[in-house]
């Protein structure tokens, strides 16, 4: 009987290894090399700062650390050859960025003098159903800034997806490499939003929402995501314009930008959009990440309603909005 259930143990966990494979394409523990991010192009036009020392601290538990990559495919994300120290990579690009965009910001090694910025979560949760659906990463961040009027939540949240054709190592760019990036942006412009204030030009805006049209069926959805992180409201009609563009990562990039840019008066756009349960659960998830960065009273209670009205569900779509809510608190 023993020799018997050992078999079918092998037998199960040979078919478990078996599913994995195809879903993931024998990609089981494969590395995923990390790159870093080409820094924005545009600077602020008013970026009167003083110059200014951010102090990074991983304040991830040593458990969380160890599940940078979690969900269906285990994968052992690297940089320059090595296992990839997340909170140190978000760090250096962040401060790059801010720098790119002409801000006197500099990375600090210690905390005299400087501000603190908290890194409590980064994460890539990973999905895919079968071997020809696309491979899914769900990519987060949970930080605060510490400022004198204590401490400010900075949150992240990007659904990408890519069907691999010829090789696995095809989504490692779009699935981990594009949503890091922008995270690593958003980071950036969320920090000035809170600390400067600056901003890029009327003319900028007008020249990156005239490039985005041009382009047509062709736009690329990082000049979106560079009219949101501009931290200019000139930005929010050409914003609102690109919320029904028929590509989903321009579209999502134009809604998840109406949160960046704290544009309050299209809560009303937001809370239509995640409140249509006919649509993707994808498309709900980034107009609350949307509400969910924005700052007015009423944004907040509609976030406070639908956390508690999610409270007793557990179907994959509400706790997926369960666990963006949990990101900003």
């Amino acid at each position: 009987m023993f020799g018997l259930l050992k078999n079918v143990r092998i037998t199960s966990v040979g078919a478990m290894g078996l599913a994995l494979a195809l879903l993931s394409g024998c990609a089981i523990n494969m590395p995923v090399p990390v790159t870093d991010p080409a820094p924005s192009a545009d600077k602020f036009a008013k970026a009167e700062a003083a110059p200014t020392s951010l102090y990074f601290v991983d304040a991830q538990s040593a458990e969380t650390k160890a599940k940078l990559v979690t969900g269906l495919i285990p994968m052992k994300p690297t940089y320059k050859d090595q296992p990839l120290d997340a909170a140190a990579w978000l760090a250096r690009n962040t401060v790059t960025e801010l720098a790119a965009r002409g801000l006197p910001v500099k990375q600090a090694t210690a905390a005299d003098g400087a501000t603190t910025v908290q890194i409590k979560l980064i994460s890539s949760q990973n999905h895919r159903v079968s071997g020809f659906s696309p491979f899914e990463t769900y990519t987060s961040l949970n930080a605060d800034l510490i400022t004198a009027k204590g401490p400010q939540r900075i949150a992240f949240w990007m659904k990408r997806g890519k069907v691999p054709v010829w090789s696995f190592n095809e989504v490692i760019d779009p699935t981990f490499n594009v949503p890091l990036g922008i995270m690593s942006k958003e980071l950036a412009a969320k920090i000035n939003q809170k600390l400067f204030g600056a901003a890029i030009s009327d003319a900028q805006v007008d020249a990156l929402a005239k490039k985005i049209e041009a382009a047509g069926k062709a736009a690329d959805f990082n000049d979106v995501y560079a009219l949101g992180y501009g931290n200019n409201p000139r930005a929010v009609p050409a914003l609102v314009k690109l919320a029904d563009f028929g590509d989903d990562d321009v579209a999502h990039a134009a809604i998840s930008s109406l949160g960046a840019l704290l544009a309050n008066d299209q809560l009303p756009l937001l809370t239509k959009r995640f409140e249509n349960d006919k649509t993707d659960w994808e498309d709900r998830a980034i107009a609350l990440k949307a509400i969910c960065d924005l700052d007015g009273a009423a944004a907040k209670a509609y976030v406070q309603k639908t956390e508690a009205a999610l409270a007793d569900k557990s179907d994959r779509a509400s706790n997926l909005f369960k666990a963006i809510i949990a990101l900003y608190k």
